[in-house]
């Protein structure tokens, strides 16, 4: 890990001792007072720039010292600080409002760079907001974009998943501090997207995420993307805010149309409504990035009869189950799902709700 200057230990201080009050925080941006002027501050003058009597009195007797213990738990963790200036941190974060001064990142700095797309959605997921991520993300994957969410439960998880089974990346971005990582019930799946990809977080190492974090997180998602494909949602989510704060950072915003009955299509209809770009396949959202879709992936030469058997009857339009195959078939059930699943290994089956679809596959 690089060392840090001085210069940099004090913003990583400043961070720490004000983070807590973006109020206090807004006030010493627009007066144009740096990291290191901060520190030279009296306690009267930082109470009047809106700092809390315990905060002014923390920044009196901790100082910037107090960033050494940061940097050191860093290390230990095998986490770093991006600071804005640094090559690696993301060109389109860059351009928000008020971007952060400095992010905690842990994982393959190299994939920062990257073209990405922003999934987000209900933590409630359908099936329906399975199968249309089945059907539109693997060619995004394929045509080289970075899918970035927030590792929730649901539509989060589910477009994390599909990008690690295309051997793409994947970033996820954190509500807390990198030594708290959310939801602790997807723990296995974030330890991927760390190996694969990489974690982002705008918070110190020991902010555990709660509720009012979210937004701040999903500012992050959207400012970190080119785009925001919103896959399920209801009226009132986070998936909204995230919709919302794309507009604003000036990115697109994508939304997959659903039945008018569920409740969790009722926000991205709403969507849809308000402008948002209608989103059936993966050509749609790869034309809006100036990307063409990838050349179908041609039969493997190396397929067994069978192989081809089962792929013929698994359109890439209607999904077939393993019954199904066992009444067509006249082989053993245990054979046919032990074909069914090196196919959906090598990526030339996808698992449905109710069964198998066939994917690029011509």
């Amino acid at each position: 890990m690089v060392e840090f200057d001085e210069g940099q230990l004090k913003r990583v201080a400043f961070h720490l001792l004000t983070f807590k009050n973006p109020r206090a925080r807004s006030h010493f941006f627009r007066n144009k007072i740096t990291a290191g002027d901060f520190f030279c501050l009296e306690r009267r003058q930082l109470e009047s720039a809106g700092l809390l009597p315990a905060e002014a009195q923390a920044v009196c007797e901790r100082g910037w010292r107090i960033a050494e213990t940061e940097v050191e738990r860093l290390k230990k963790n095998r986490a770093e600080i991006i600071f804005r200036e640094d090559d690696a941190y993301p060109p389109l974060l860059g351009q928000i409002y008020d971007p952060p001064d400095l992010l905690y990142f842990t994982g393959n700095r190299e994939i920062l760079a990257k073209t990405m797309l922003a999934v987000v959605g209900s933590r409630r997921g359908s099936a329906y907001g399975q199968s249309v991520l089945n059907r539109i993300l693997p060619e995004c994957c394929q045509a080289g974009l970075v899918v970035v969410s927030g590792m929730a439960y649901g539509i989060d998880s589910m477009a994390h998943k599909l990008a690690l089974r295309e051997n793409a990346g994947t970033i996820g971005v954190n509500a807390g501090g990198l030594l708290h990582l959310y939801p602790a019930g997807n723990m296995t799946l974030i330890k991927k997207i760390i190996d694969r990809g990489g974690i982002v977080s705008e918070f110190p190492l020991d902010v555990i995420p709660r509720p009012f974090l979210f937004p701040i997180r999903n500012r992050i998602i959207a400012g970190l993307a080119r785009a925001v494909l919103v896959v399920e949602a209801a009226l009132r989510s986070g998936s909204l805010i995230t919709a919302r704060l794309a507009l604003e950072q000036d990115r697109d915003v994508m939304a997959i149309p659903g039945n008018i009955d569920s409740l969790l299509s009722q926000g991205t209809n709403y969507l849809l409504q308000q402008g948002a770009k209608l989103i059936g396949s993966a050509s749609d959202l790869l034309l809006e990035f100036g990307l063409d879709v990838p050349a179908r992936q041609k039969i493997d030469a190396s397929l067994s009869s069978k192989e081809i058997k089962i792929l013929d009857l698994c359109g890439e339009n209607e999904v077939q189950g393993i019954d199904f195959l066992v009444e067509t078939l006249d082989w053993s059930t245990a054979e046919i799902i032990s074909l069914v699943m090196g196919l959906v290994l090598k990526n030339m089956l996808v698992e449905e709700p109710d069964g198998y679809r066939r994917i690029a596959y011509g």
